[in-house]
């Protein structure tokens, strides 16, 4: 069985971060998390060629491509809706799919 990254990336209007930021935290994350089908979520600033540009990437993770594509048919359509109202154009998003094919660990002595 393969694991799934949901993988969100999000450019944000400077205006507007710190609102984002405690939706995504309170809020948005919090709710796709309640669905049961991503077993964690991470939350991550992108460091980009643009010095100024604010990006981030929230990953979602799913133990099967069934829970993805059940999440993207019953909760992803009102989940991003609702992001989309609040914050229009200040958070411009894309999102990708990466299918887990190995995890490597350091090795400990």
């Amino acid at each position: 069985m393969s694991h799934l990254v949901y993988n969100i990336t999000i450019a944000v209007s400077e205006d507007i971060r710190d609102e984002w930021l405690d939706w995504m935290r309170e809020v948005q994350i919090p709710k796709v998390l309640e669905t049961g089908l991503f077993t964690s979520a991470r939350m991550m600033r992108v460091h980009a060629f643009e010095r100024d540009a604010l990006t981030y990437s929230v990953q979602y993770l799913s133990e099967s491509r069934e829970n993805y594509e059940l999440y993207q048919r019953e909760f992803a359509p009102a989940i991003d809706s609702r992001h989309q109202q609040r914050f229009g154009d200040g958070a411009t998003t894309f999102s990708t799919v990466l299918e887990v094919l190995q995890t490597f660990e350091r090795a400990t002595h």
